[in-house]
């Protein structure tokens, strides 16, 4: 059987995940911490409560020659809590009850008032031989255990258990079994398609020191490169990336240090001492949303109006009601008035502006679902442009807000570079 050091099985038990019922966050949260420590996951599964998919797992895990598994759930006292039934039967050990640990469950229930139930004896039982893993945060306890060759560590399920447990147990026991430590390197993208940036990453030779992967997020492509080399290869490589870009690397890299777009917009105005207003429509405060769920926001982010109807477009905006007659609510010179309605109104060095019409209805042949126009108010100048998105109501306003915020940090960095306004 060979041997892996530095890759881990992650299983979590139980039926309302493999059913959709409950997402599975802990192997998300789980892989990533063992990515920081070096440690590489062969494998995230869900199983269903069933000793037969346990079973057929268990034989797949032992073929591939993975050492150290993480299994999360089922250490409850209910009857669809299996997993100390299952590991025991696998590893063909008894249950051993420890009437200590008994007592400390006892103690959780009665410091807090809760009566205690003789079915949460089943959680001080653990498979011969085992380690017992305190619960600072809940009742069930965890545990360790070692069967040729393979370590099992067992945890409850609820997060914020799974997560103390991890912490306190589990990370301190991989960090003493050593690992290469794990380099990563995280690139933001925008104004390129995922299409386009397959064309452009097949021109890179990533060697074979260095894996990656590319991941569409609300605000950006992200490209993470992976390594177990050094920081310095990922640099390297990092170089061949931006020159595959071309001349519009700049313009297309949000960030290269893990940033986001609302962060890199953040950064950009505060170096420059300037202040962001919005107005919107079709995205109904969801740009102001986006912003001020920054730490640190209030400092370059003025205020928002949010101008559903025409009536708060003329009032509070200051848009003449003739460009709404003569050209409708979603419009270039109507967008282009509130931005320019809102930038007057806070006081601000820049502003942009959302009208389009999200769906599923109020949609025209001349202007469909998910059109969309936007406006951005320079420090000098106003322009607009229109956007045709694809998608549900909620997927086209968040598209809008990234359009809109995408465009304005360009903007921002030509005339930072220029002093003069981009068209």
């Amino acid at each position: 059987m060979p041997h892996i050091k530095n890759q881990v099985a992650i299983i979590n038990l139980g039926t309302e995940l493999t059913q959709g019922f409950t997402q599975n966050t802990n192997a998300h949260w789980l892989s990533g911490r063992l990515r920081d420590m070096g440690f590489d996951t062969a494998y995230q599964i869900a199983l269903p409560d069933s000793a037969d998919t346990w079973d057929s797992t268990w034989n797949m895990i032992r073929e591939a020659g993975v050492h150290i598994v993480i299994i999360g759930g089922g250490l409850g006292p209910t009857a669809d809590d299996k997993t100390r039934n299952l590991i025991a039967k696998t590893l063909n050990r008894p249950l051993v009850y420890n009437p200590e640990c008994e007592e400390v469950i006892k103690s959780w229930f009665t410091t807090r008032g809760k009566p205690y139930s003789p079915t949460n004896q089943i959680q001080a039982c653990f498979p011969e031989g085992s380690s017992i893993l305190d619960n600072p945060v809940g009742t069930a306890p965890g545990f360790r255990v070692t069967h040729e060759g393979i370590t099992l560590f067992a945890t409850p399920g609820v997060p914020s258990e799974a997560k103390a447990m991890f912490e306190r147990h589990i990370a301190p026991w991989l960090l003493a079994q050593g690992a290469p430590q794990f380099f990563t390197k995280e690139t933001r993208l925008s104004e390129i398609t995922e299409s386009e940036l397959e064309t452009v990453l097949r021109k890179v030779d990533f060697t074979e020191e260095v894996s990656w992967s590319s991941l569409p997020v609300k605000d950006a492509l992200v490209l993470r490169m992976y390594s177990h080399k050094s920081p310095e290869i990922l640099e390297t490589v990092q170089a061949r990336f931006e020159k595959a870009l071309g001349e519009q690397a700049n313009k297309m890299i949000v960030s290269r240090d893990g940033k986001n777009m609302v962060q890199v917009i953040m950064d950009l105005l505060n170096a420059r001492h300037e202040m962001l207003a919005t107005a919107e429509s079709c995205t109904g405060g969801l740009i102001a949303s986006e912003i001020v769920s920054e730490s640190g926001s209030s400092a370059i982010f003025a205020g928002s109006i949010v101008a559903y109807q025409n009536e708060v477009k003329i009032q509070l905006l200051g848009v003449p009601s003739d460009l709404i007659e003569q050209y409708g609510a979603v419009s270039e010179p109507v967008v282009t008035a509130m931005a320019k309605g809102v930038q007057q109104a806070f006081h601000c060095d820049w502003a942009v502006a959302t009208s389009g019409i999200a769906g599923p209805h109020g949609g025209t042949e001349e202007k469909p679902v998910g059109l969309t126009w936007m406006a951005i108010a320079t420090p000098n100048k106003i322009f607009a442009f229109q956007e045709k998105f694809l998608g549900n109501r909620e997927q086209i306003r968040l598209k809008s807000v990234y359009r809109v915020l995408s465009r304005l940090r360009i903007v921002i960095l030509e005339q930072k570079i220029t002093c003069t306004s981009v068209h």
